[in-house]
């Protein structure tokens, strides 16, 4: 029997560095049991925040730049896997998004060059190349030009591996810069203690962690991956699950537990305390640190 689950997505609006009220868009989704759709993971998958989507949410939220936050300048090798090449690219890509949106130059440049080297190894020259770094440092003085070019060589890349039918690949491309996005979120909740709205962007990953494991359990990878990546989300998510859901007092808020499912209303804000903080930071401090031990 199609058990229904349904997924709720989060749309954050943050300004002037307060958070307003989170938007809440319900979609129902029917996995069969051979694994879900082509149109499910489609659904599942633009659930994802991207990374220009993440790191203007962490700037809009009045955060500083942290360099220390950033990947570690090392000299990348061809990796022996795919797999590797695309879980890396990902976290580069949210890197050179958080470089770029602060306008950071240097680290920018230096992220670019990394990331075309990774997509070479993948056979995406076609979408990310050197005209791709032209394209840019002419428009390096203009953040909006940039956040456009960024953005759109993403999912170029994206769109360049499903058309390879590469779509494991795209899932790891997602997978690798969302960990990357909430490592930079929870390093900058450490430095700046008293921003409410980093809390609130690390709360709303609950859902979005959900949709991303489904995504993963769609494809069969190597151990390496299974062992330090997606066994350790889904460990992660029994610490957001651990979290309650608040029940407010908001004529626009309502919770309710239909056929062991929550159902929320239209507007809801996770309470994140400092002891569910730690323990999502040092789950995903380990999971980055898997990627820089195992990966590269």
């Amino acid at each position: 029997m199609k058990k229904v689950l349904t997924y709720i997505f989060l749309v954050s609006v943050i300004s002037c560095g307060s958070v307003e009220e989170k938007k809440v868009v319900q979609d129902t989704i029917y996995p069969t049991e051979e694994g879900p759709s082509d149109g499910v993971l489609e659904n599942i998958y633009y659930s994802i925040p991207s990374p220009i989507e993440t790191t203007i949410l962490i700037r809009e939220g009045g955060l500083k730049f942290s360099s220390d936050l950033l990947f570690p300048e090392n000299e990348l090798m061809p990796f022996s896997k795919k797999t590797s090449t695309a879980l890396v690219l990902g976290v580069l890509s949210t890197d050179l998004n958080y470089a770029m949106v602060y306008e950071k130059q240097k680290q920018t440049s230096r992220l670019l060059e990394e990331v075309i080297k990774l997509a070479k190894q993948i056979n995406l020259s076609a979408v990310i190349n050197d005209k791709t770094k032209d394209r840019i440092d002419n428009n390096i003085n203009n953040r909006d030009s940039m956040q456009i070019i960024i953005s759109d060589q993403f999912w170029e890349i994206d769109n360049m591996l499903k058309e390879n039918e590469d779509h494991d690949l795209a899932a790891l491309l997602i997978t690798g810069g969302w960990i990357e996005g909430v490592h930079i979120a929870c390093g900058l909740s450490l430095i700046d203690t008293s921003n409410k709205s980093i809390k609130d962007i690390i709360s709303d990953q609950r859902i979005v962690l959900e949709n991303l494991i489904q995504l993963n359990k769609s494809f069969e990878f190597n151990d390496r991956i299974n062992d330090y990546i997606i066994s350790p989300l889904t460990e992660l998510k029994t610490i957001f699950d651990s979290i309650p859901y608040p029940i407010e007092n908001l004529d626009s808020t309502s919770i309710k537990l239909i056929d062991n499912e929550y159902e929320l209303g239209n507007y809801l804000t996770f309470n994140l305390n400092e002891t569910d903080l730690n323990l999502i930071r040092n789950k995903i401090s380990s999971i980055r640190q898997n990627i820089l031990i195992q990966f590269l």
